[in-house]
């Protein structure tokens, strides 16, 4: 029973501990749920779910957001199943998410070609093609990746992508891997003057910091308050630190199959859909009183114009 009336205690002896006194806490601000799949680095052979044909990748968007999420992180694998920068296969996908789902935010993934850092590489071919991307993520430093592969992100480039973006009404999704990415992104971005209020990606479990709670917890110490923050953790322990995310109340989450091929570390069951990711995401979320953003609630919390 809820009431907002002061209660009188009798003075009996008992004195009760006095809840009813403490101050509320301050409402949350609503959830965004940003789903991923398939991402570019797992393969059928380790979840047979995964989707990879462009039909699977829309199907897969299309029960995460009516499960839920605001947001898609678009990647796209060409007719083998490997990851691929084709401008045509982003543009086929993205064009039928779109008419599947017309509010829908979309993200996009700038990643390739891992070893050119230019915008003429990495940005143009996608960008000329004015598709309807709001948002669109690039890695703030140089990192070791799978096999053989070094993606190169050099600070001059992250400064020309960053104005590129914003110049193209794209935001950037800056993604940090560790505490000094953190540190080099207020310089370059915030103290420069690049970018007011930086939307960031913060990834765990990937080729930087483990995904542990308490790695999460620091780094949210050392990112300032004047950010928008999605928190992306891959792995077997995706869930505890996703939640740890959703009870930050800073924090927004990436839930989706990019990022593992677990549903839970401590079992082998495989996720089966970005919907289901979404769903226990989401479910978990309500339950800890923290209300789901829609695509509209969401282009509003990050400034979003829409497209």
């Amino acid at each position: 029973m809820k009431s907002d009336k002061k209660v009188e205690l009798n003075n009996a002896g008992f004195q009760p501990l006095r809840f009813q006194d403490e101050p509320k806490l301050p409402n949350p601000q609503k959830l965004i749920i940003l789903s991923a799949a398939p991402g570019s680095m797992i393969a059928k052979e380790q979840n047979p779910n995964l989707p990879t044909t462009p039909k699977e990748i829309v199907d897969n968007c299309v029960g995460a957001y009516k499960a839920g999420a605001s947001m898609f992180h678009v990647h796209v694998r060409d007719e083998r199943g490997l990851p691929t920068g084709d401008p045509e296969l982003y543009k086929r996908v993205i064009l039928d998410i779109k008419d599947k789902c017309p509010d829908l935010i979309i993200d996009c993934c700038f990643a390739h070609p891992f070893d050119i850092d230019s915008v003429e590489a990495r940005l143009d071919p996608l960008c000329k093609l004015n598709l309807p991307i709001e948002t669109g993520v690039i890695s703030a430093g140089t990192l070791n990746v799978i096999g053989q592969s070094v993606y190169i992100n050099r600070e001059a480039y992250l400064v020309k992508a960053t104005r590129y973006l914003l110049e193209h009404n794209i935001r950037p999704a800056i993604t940090l891997y560790n505490v000094k990415q953190i540190a080099e992104m207020k310089r370059w971005a915030m103290d420069s003057g690049l970018v007011k209020k930086p939307f960031l990606n913060l990834s765990l479990g990937l080729f930087g910091e483990p995904a542990q709670r308490d790695i999460l917890q620091l780094w949210l110490k050392y990112i300032p308050e004047k950010c928008d923050i999605i928190v992306e953790t891959a792995g077997r322990n995706w869930l505890p630190v996703t939640v740890e995310a959703i009870l930050s109340q800073r924090g927004h989450v990436r839930a989706g199959m990019e990022d593992g091929i677990y549903m839970y570390g401590h079992k082998n069951d495989l996720m089966k859909s970005s919907a289901e990711v979404v769903t226990k995401v989401r479910t978990i979320a309500e339950e800890l009183g923290r209300e789901i953003a829609t695509p509209k609630e969401a282009r509003k919390i990050l400034g979003l114009r829409g497209k």
